[in-house]
């Protein structure tokens, strides 16, 4: 039922001096308000829990960024500024870094950070157009004071704008400068406030503002240049939005509006043509919007959704053919005509004439608004923000106050902080941009612990009489979100050092901020014999989420077998360079296997054999090839340490020792990629052919994997010499991700300068490929698709040397 509740003045109020001890306990009903993405709860609102009726289902809204913004106290509004959000020290951190992060960008991307002023006089947003197509979203400001006003040659006061956009200013210093087709393309950036003045009702806490700050840049190139600027920005985007974890989103092109624009029909056609080439060449679906345009361009929008289901653009690219001709901003090219229709010659005569081209201007942002992106960031993260974006960290909790406990916290915070006197000699310290809190309250430690995870702090770093003694402080990672689908094991507070702690928070800051074109993974690539890492923790370090929906699974290791206890003190030799394969073999317990790669070339016909029978005929030939040669130093060997000593060679013998055994046992294996066609792609010869056969099982999506097991051991019975030999040929269907699955070109070019990348065993460096980070599922074996199917090859050892003579396992694919 519901309660009628009076309306009590105040002087009613007062008289009220008297209140029940006791009285009844009345529900009251509330309509709970929901916003649109959120279900309509299917049971009756009037069923109540006593009548034994179903229990209402608790509906919940979805994260709103307003309420989230005050709950972590991250900004606020004020009726004095409406529309310009104040961000508070927890906001200006995420904001600071989300800046930083593009900065870092700017350098690989080749942008020149400039600063330009926030107004101008109302002369350069006519010239720019500004002023006839956008003056009702622009501020006029004027002086209070006529004797420090500026005056027109009129004698008319002169009025000034505040900037709604940057590019203007870009013009300015484009044309302050002579400029030549050497100099081009030229990029700037710029991070100064706009201000658009939005309509009163329309203002919402950071999607909708009237004073925000944009990652403006603006590209000046040659026409010929266009597509692969464009091609650049949208691969900057795909990097910047991988690293945020935002997605999907959508592509859309913006035509040219029906009113309210600049420039010719001729002009317009040639830029919306230009977009769409590099919107195709981009893989990724787009759509149109008819008439969505800038007043001076076509535009592509990149089109994301929030919780509650809206969409708000925040990537653009736009393609400007007007501001260059309204600022007559030019520069010198030889062959003038021919190069402002963006093609080239080699006509001499066209050559030596040189003469002025009109630049095209492509007005870029990646973030767009960064208050607008700060708001759905703050969503999509719901308050478990990642590590390095996280504004809270990290928090020193003292168990007690006592004056030691109390000077460790603050050495362990200054430390953090990198503003220990220690660090450097002048005493300035080195600022680490670490977020670091203590909590040296005398309260109780649960109640501080429970405070700090309710805030969301990454770490909390707890601080007692024992760890004083020890110089070590305890720390709980556990608040630090888990990337991709694996489930977070229990965590248990870890001792160690304020100066590893450091180490550590440094680490889990450049790893989770790192773009996927620089791995955080440092290996020597020079070094053949470095183990490469697992595949998970090359997959992490490109920044790419996991697909896959469990945890591998790893058994103990390594393996208790008869087998593999017959074959520690004998001589297995692997007819392979991949340190993957050696990595496998010695996770299992063949630790001492001796490497010795097969100079055989591979000269096969793939083309008449099939794939199949190529492969196979491959790992064959390795395999006895690497055998021969085996026994070839072993009878050396044995030759040479028959001679004695001289004074001119004391060590007729100096090889290892290993080459006077006869090899027990040699295992070659050769993987292959073939079409669906049949055709075996060929292996890449360098570092680029690499990366392009990785673009085509990309973008022609699905093939098999062929890795043939060949293995080879001496005969039992020496009055029968000779070997045995078995092979098997592993089949797996390998669906290779997409561009827009998160696996653009920069991404692979950087997994091929992985020490996973470089390790071409097979020649075509599948190793990481089980971690999902090249492909989007896997039917079949992945040791396959990693290089070797262990459990077969250890079958066919096993065959090979305890099985001699017993017929081939048809069903298994052994052949003898």
């Amino acid at each position: 039922m519901c309660l009628r509740v009076p309306r009590w003045t105040s002087q009613a109020l007062i008289k009220q001096v008297r209140i029940p001890q006791r009285r009844p306990v009345r529900q009251l009903q509330f309509q709970l308000r929901s916003c649109s993405s959120c279900d309509t709860a299917s049971a009756s609102a009037s069923a109540s829990p006593s009548s034994g009726g179903p229990a209402l289902p608790l509906r919940t809204s979805a994260p709103d960024h307003r309420d989230l913004g005050l709950q972590q106290e991250l900004f606020t509004t004020s009726i004095y500024s409406p529309g310009s959000p104040i961000f508070l020290p927890n906001g200006a951190r995420i904001f600071n870094r989300l800046v930083e992060f593009l900065r870092k960008q700017y350098v690989h991307y080749g942008f020149q950070e400039v600063i330009t002023p926030t107004i101008f006089k109302k002369a350069l947003w006519a010239k720019s157009g500004h002023l006839d197509n956008y003056a009702d979203d622009m501020f006029t400001v004027t002086s209070t004071s006529p004797s420090r006003a500026d005056t027109k040659e009129t004698g008319e006061e002169d009025e000034y704008g505040l900037k709604p956009m940057n590019c203007p200013g870009h013009c300015l210093i484009f044309a302050s400068q002579k400029r030549s087709y050497r100099d081009l393309p030229i990029r700037y950036a710029d991070f100064s406030p706009l201000h658009r003045n939005e309509i009163s009702g329309a203002l919402s806490g950071l999607t909708r503002v009237r004073r925000f700050h944009q990652d403006d840049g603006h590209i000046f190139c040659r026409p010929s240049q266009i597509e692969d600027e464009i091609r650049k920005t949208l691969d900057f985007i795909r990097v910047a939005y991988s690293v945020f974890r935002l997605g999907p989103y959508r592509l859309a092109l913006s035509t040219r509006p029906a009113e309210h624009y600049i420039g010719s029909l001729e002009d317009w056609e040639q830029a919306e043509s230009s977009l769409k080439r590099a919107l195709d060449a981009s893989g990724q679906a787009w759509t149109v919007n008819e008439g969505d345009g800038a007043f001076y361009g076509p535009k592509i929008d990149v089109i994301l959704k929030d919780s509650d289901g809206k969409e708000h653009q925040t990537a653009t690219i736009q393609l400007d053919f007007q501001l260059p001709k309204r600022f007559e901003l030019e520069y010198q090219s030889p062959a003038p005509e021919v190069e402002q229709r963006g093609e080239t010659t080699t006509d001499p005569e066209l050559l030596a004439v040189s003469g002025s081209v009109r630049p095209v201007l492509v007005h870029r942002a990646v973030l767009g608004s960064v208050e607008r992106l700060m708001a759905l960031l703050i969503e999509h993260f719901d308050g478990k923000w990642p590590f390095w974006l996280n504004p809270r960290q990290g928090i020193i909790l003292t168990v007690n106050d006592s004056e030691p406990v109390l000077q460790w916290a603050r050495h362990t915070q200054k430390v953090l902080l990198g503003i220990s006197s220690e660090a450097t000699a002048d005493g300035l310290g080195s600022p680490t941009q670490l977020a670091v809190d203590v909590d040296d309250s005398a309260r109780s430690l649960p109640l501080k612990v429970r405070e700090a995870k309710s805030k969301g702090y990454g770490m909390i770093i707890v601080v007692g009489p024992k760890d004083v003694a020890k110089g070590t402080v305890a720390v709980d990672a556990s608040g630090i979100p888990q990337v991709g689908d694996k489930p977070r094991a229990a965590q248990k507070s870890v001792q160690m050092t304020p100066e590893e702690l450091l180490r550590l928070m440094k680490t889990k800051v450049d790893a989770a901020s790192s773009t996927p074109r620089r791995p955080v993974i440092n290996m020597d690539l020079s070094n053949p014999s470095d183990p490469p890492p697992d595949y998970i923790t090359a997959a992490a370090s490109h920044g790419i989420r996991l697909r896959q929906s469990a945890p591998i699974k790893r058994g103990p290791l390594p393996l208790e077998l008869p087998l593999l206890a017959h074959l520690k003190s004998k001589r297995v030799i692997l007819a392979s360079a991949s340190p993957r394969r050696k990595a496998m073999l010695a996770q299992i317990g063949l630790t001492g296997i001796e490497v010795i790669p097969s100079t055989e070339p591979e000269d096969l016909d793939s083309a008449s054999l099939g794939p199949e029978a190529y492969v196979a005929a491959t790992a064959r030939r390795k395999c006895l090839h690497v055998y021969k040669l085996a026994l070839d130093r072993q009878e050396a060997a044995i030759a040479a340490s028959k001679k004695p000593p001289t004074a001119a060679e004391p060590n007729p013998f100096p090889g290892p020792a290993s080459d006077l055994e006869e090899p027990a046992l040699v295992i070659a294996a050769d993987t292959i990629i073939a079409t669906r066609a049949g055709k075996v792609l060929e292996k890449p010869r360098s570092s680029a052919e690499h990366v392009r056969m990785l673009q085509v099982l990309r973008d022609t999506r699905v093939h098999r994997v062929l890795t043939a097991v060949c293995v080879m051991a001496p005969k039992a019975d020496a009055s029968h010499p000779g070997y045995e030999i078995a092979s098997h040929t592993e089949h797996t269907n390998v669906y290779f991700a997409r561009a827009d699955d998160g696996l653009p070109d920069d991404v692979i070019e950087s997994y091929v300068r992985t020490r996973e990348g470089a390790d071409k065993a097979g020649g075509y460096a599948l190793q990481g490929v089980g971690g999902m980070l090249l492909v989007e599922k896997i039917e079949g074996s992945v040791d396959n698709v990693i290089g070797l199917p262990v459990r077969k090859c250890l079958q066919l050892c096993e065959k090979v040397i305890f099985r001699q003579g017993e017929d081939a396992d048809v069903s298994s694919g052994e052949e003898e």
